[in-house]
């Protein structure tokens, strides 16, 4: 049984919206409740109030319980319709009043929770100006800058005039030893005295706060690059990053210094720094290439756009030219409403995790949240030599709860014109003859027209990629437009290769030819010139270590459990160690939108629904396929050994289930490359890589447990 909560938010007499949370699944006995926390986490939540001004926010609320399977990235007008036909049914309601004098990071929207004073803090005032020192105190991450500090938030400091944000500050003993930090503030364009920070020395040294900057400061902050202090008056690089502390072991003058990004030199051992989301936003105007490394969540403003990052690395004569790299370090990218990358080559981009994010848009083109395009270009130097990018590698990557909708565009309000309503009129039939009295029969109705189907969409890349360690969870593709799409994937629509990745809770709906659980096309990649052009260069098509649950497909032509289409022009291609269960397919035309009547049936197949136009098929071993579907639904080239088992859904739960996950696959073209599944039950079980940096899960046992839980409810 599922349960989901229909939920009315009022803020005074002109704001209110609706909206929808999943509930914790729960015994039948034990309904769920709604907390105000929830409420305040969501996404929506958060919207709504950014627009509004009241003290209180109130929450009118209603369960419901249901049969359906319901996921995070339901339109609510499908929510309201189980509640219409009865297919959820209420089973409790109230009202809770929510407070709105919590203090929120400014970046992210969260509530900041108060921290405990130190009964080491000790503060002062010198001179007229703000003075703060700390003779111990050690919380949070250390990225190289200093020690992090619990954020201050404007409400509770004193912001300056320019742009400076200082804690208010106490006093502290005249008799205690200090140690004095003096701010430069000649910059400013009002007259400013310098700022004089003192602290407590302790064991030769005093630990003191900097002031930070506030970034939302229209006039002090320039889009795209940071503040920061140095002690060189003429210093180009940041020495010492505002809102966080230091040890002082004498007295030190500072100037402020402007840098790109938040810092850094986009070197290999000194990445530029990426904190702050119009950051992105000056990579995408620079076409940046280099080392790139997020050491913050980035959320994006409402009222913000994202232009998509285009980095292509373009070899021609110098082969060792500079290389783009983009290590997310397992921070959050929230709130974005387009592709975070356009087109790149020869990258690499690791630890990127996407969520609570929508693309809408009414261009026809290839889309992926992290990647729309990863190319292998080739080209011809001068010394007639040829050099390539390589295939962009993406690793340790997620997007969840989030999607991607293509539909026509709105109809300008303007240009709507009334509708005219005229009597119909039915002219008599008429009978033509031709010059020699006979009849000329009416001309036969015209064809329908040819279907046009191109472009990818997946929720890592579209297409390209050597996509490794990827997990995808709550994502939802929606196409509205006349055109089809030709692949759509769960992390990929076409790329180059996929290991050790998952997908759980995914939809495909709408015009649409192929899609899969993880690829919509295991065809591999190609390499192109420098004009864009494909070169006969075929490589990859593999498909290991990965599973796909909770699948819900509606396509025209294929819907397959891991791929929709398979044969390749690359020799030796694999689908091995992977398995997908709980899948809902409906494939092919119908007569209309609710799709009961199907006029021409499409093909479904638990691993690979069809196969394509390469040389080669895929071999299939190390798996396990749904029981409910053919391991391949229409094949001419790929095949299947008898290492394949095919299980019903209660199978999927047992541990037998990881001597055929886990057995060694040699590779059919390399004797010596042998791979092996990484499948585990229990704590100790870790999914994809050894080291835990995957975000999302951690575990296998994340995804097994859950579902468990909720077919034992059943």
């Amino acid at each position: 049984m599922k349960y989901y909560s229909k939920i009315r938010l009022l803020a005074g007499k002109d704001h209110e919206t609706l909206l929808f949370l999943i509930l914790d699944a729960a015994d039948s006995e034990d309904v769920p409740g709604l907390s105000k926390e929830k409420v305040i986490e969501s996404r929506e939540y958060r919207l709504f109030t950014q627009g509004v001004h009241s003290k209180v926010v109130v929450a009118e609320y209603s369960v419901y319980r249901t049969e359906q399977e319901i996921t995070a990235n339901l339109e609510n007008e499908r929510f309201e319709r189980m509640i219409e036909t009865g297919e959820a049914e209420v089973v409790s309601s109230g009202e809770m009043q929510i407070p709105r004098n919590e203090k929120r990071d400014r970046k992210t929207g969260e509530i900041v929770r108060k921290h405990k004073r130190s009964p080491f803090l000790i503060l002062a005032i010198v001179g007229g100006s703000v003075a703060f020192s700390m003779a111990a105190f050690a919380v949070g991450k250390s990225f190289g800058r200093g020690t992090a500090l619990p954020e201050t938030s404007v409400e509770s400091a004193n912001v300056a005039e320019d742009g400076l944000i200082i804690p208010k500050q106490e006093q502290i003993a005249d008799n205690a030893e200090q140690i004095t930090v003096t701010i430069d503030r000649s910059y400013s364009a009002v007259p400013v005295e310098d700022l004089q920070l003192k602290g407590v020395v302790s064991k030769g040294k005093a630990n003191i706060l900097l002031p930070e900057f506030d970034k939302t400061d229209f006039f002090t902050h320039v889009p795209g690059y940071s503040w920061g202090f140095t002690s060189d008056p003429n210093g180009k690089k940041i020495e010492y990053y505002g809102g966080q502390a230091y040890d002082f072991t004498k007295d030190t003058k500072l100037y402020r210094v402007l840098v790109k990004y938040g810092g850094g030199s986009g070197t290999k051992d000194d990445p530029y720094l990426i904190d702050y989301f119009d950051q992105l936003e000056l990579m995408s105007e620079e076409k940046a290439r280099g080392y790139f490394k997020q050491t913050a969540d980035i959320s994006f403003p409402v009222w913000a756009s994202h232009t998509s990052i285009r980095t292509v690395n373009e070899l021609k004569a110098d082969p060792n030219s500079e290389h783009f790299e983009y290590d997310g370090g397992g921070y959050l990218i929230e709130n974005l409403n387009a592709p975070l990358f356009e087109t790149v080559s020869g990258a690499v981009i690791r630890n990127v995790n996407i969520r609570n994010s929508a693309i809408v848009s009414d261009e026809y083109k290839d889309y992926g949240f992290l990647v729309c395009m990863a190319y292998n270009y080739h080209y011809l130097a001068e010394d007639e030599q040829v050099y390539e990018t390589g295939e962009t590698v993406i690793e340790h990557c997620s997007v969840s709860h989030s999607s991607i909708t293509v539909k026509p565009p709105e109809p300008d309000a303007d240009e709507t014109e009334p509708a005219v309503t005229t009597m119909e009129v039915v002219p008599p039939d008429v009978i033509e003859y031709d010059e020699e009295g006979n009849i000329i029969e009416p001309e036969e109705e015209p064809a329908e027209p040819t279907k046009h189907a191109e472009h990818c969409i997946g929720a890592i890349t579209g297409i390209g990629g050597q996509i490794d360690g990827c997990y995808v969870t709550d994502f939802g593709i929606f196409n509205e437009l006349p055109d089809y799409y030709l692949y759509c994937g769960g992390i990929s629509g076409k790329p180059a290769t996929v290991s050790d990745s998952a997908v759980f809770y995914y939809s495909a709906q709408g015009n649409i030819f192929n899609a899969g659980g993880v690829v919509g096309s295991a065809a591999g990649a190609r390499a192109y010139d420098a004009k864009g052009r494909e070169l006969p260069n075929c490589y990859g098509g593999s498909i290991q270590g990965c599973l796909a649950r909770n699948i819900i497909l509606k396509t025209e032509t294929a819907a397959g459990g891991i791929a929709a289409e398979g044969t390749t022009d690359a020799e030796g291609a694999v689908i091995s160690n992977c398995y997908c269960n709980e899948l809902d397919f409906s494939c092919g035309v119908f007569k209309d939108e609710k799709r009961v009547e199907c006029i021409k049936a499409g093909t479904v197949g638990g691993m690979i629904a069809v196969d394509g136009s390469g040389k080669h098929g895929h071999l299939i071993t190390n798996s396990v396929s749904h029981a409910d579907f053919r391991v391949i639904g229409q094949k001419t080239r790929s095949s299947f050994d008898d290492t394949v088992r095919q299980a019903p859904s209660y199978a999927y739960y047992q541990e037998n289930i990881l001597t055929v996950l886990n057995k060694n696959t040699v590779n059919p073209v390399n004797p010596k490359e042998i791979y092996t599944g990484s499948f585990m039950f229990g704590e100790n079980g870790v999914f994809g890589d050894e080291t835990g940096n995957l975000a999302y899960p951690e575990k296998i046992s994340d995804l097994l447990e859950k579902t468990i839980v909720e077919d034992t409810n059943e």
